[in-house]
């Protein structure tokens, strides 16, 4: 019976975690204040919720040992191998290995193909980029596009690649053009392209989880902020705000790149121009939550 309620709990807190709170973290602005935690409590939340949801299933199945979560899952499993693994199957073993076991191939074949569509799509235009881009000695590290259109924009990858356009270097002076050079910098170096590989199938996958719908978004606005504030170590914010603001109606990238004026361009100028658009007991509290999102699940298997 401790084990039902165990399961009863963590399935409440993985839709808890899937649902309302998604919810409520994507209207919360305070996280604008601490991105890159703001970005670890994302992804506390989606693993606390698939720590849950796992875990209510396999303390289902494990009801019947009488050995607790730790004991009864190892038995489990032992007779998943043996030559007869369904013999005394129950309900609540067929509940709980369909849930587990459903969760598990979800994750593991569905958001992998679409993680390797991604790859290859980015692997793709790397090899346009190959053709139809040229350096210049003054801007190291940066690409440029004959394109008339405003364009920046970083190329996920094991080698990121920062991509501008003449019409971005005609429009924006040269400590404008630099302050969104080092924006894109900040991508490539914190690789905010593999933070991002396992959000990009969610919305299409699960449009009906506030999680899959909310989370990609405001992940994204995330990165680009903690990447302004990459580019602000470096150069003046207003510079970077000034750029913005020239860029937003013209600019362009590919979906499968970050670029510099696309997700909440006018949000971002915004925070650039406040007095002090950081805050370290943000990042205190957006940690702690991420953190305990995950334990909650772990304990509570730890401890039945």
């Amino acid at each position: 019976m401790r084990l039902v309620m165990t399961a009863i709990a963590l399935a409440t807190f993985s839709v808890v975690l899937l649902g309302p709170g998604s919810t409520w973290l994507s209207r919360a602005r305070w996280v604008h204040r601490a991105p890159r935690a703001g970005v670890l409590l994302w992804q506390g939340m989606g693993l606390g919720a698939i720590l849950s949801g796992i875990g209510a299933g396999l303390a289902l199945a494990a009801t019947r040992y009488r050995a607790g979560f730790a004991g009864g899952t190892r038995q489990l499993v032992g007779s998943l191998f043996s030559n007869h693994p369904l013999r005394g199957l129950g309900l609540y073993d067929a509940l709980g290995l369909t849930l587990a076991a459903d969760l598990l191939i979800v994750l593991g074949v569905v958001l992998g193909v679409f993680m390797v569509r991604t790859v290859r799509r980015r692997a793709r235009h790397r090899d346009l980029l190959d053709l139809v881009t040229y350096t210049a000695p003054q801007y190291p590290g940066t690409e440029f596009l004959a394109d008339r259109r405003a364009i920046a924009y970083c190329l996920p990858g094991f080698r990121p690649r920062i991509v501008v356009s003449d019409g971005t270097r005609t429009l924006l002076d040269r400590n404008e053009l630099w302050a969104v050079i080092h924006h894109e910098r900040g991508h490539a170096h914190a690789h905010h392209g593999l933070v991002m590989l396992p959000m990009a199938s969610l919305s299409s996958l699960f449009p009906w989880i506030p999680y899959a719908r909310y989370a990609p978004e405001s992940m994204g606005l995330l990165l680009e902020m903690a990447a302004d504030d990459f580019s602000s170590r470096r150069s003046e914010r207003r510079l970077l705000a000034a750029a913005l603001v020239e860029m937003a109606a013209n600019g362009w990238a590919p979906s499968c790149a970050f670029a510099a004026a696309g997700t909440g361009a006018l949000e971002r100028v915004s925070r650039l121009l406040k007095a002090d658009p950081t805050s370290k007991s943000s990042a205190v509290l957006a940690s702690v939550l991420g953190l305990a999102a995950v334990l909650v699940p772990v304990s509570a298997a730890l401890l039945t």
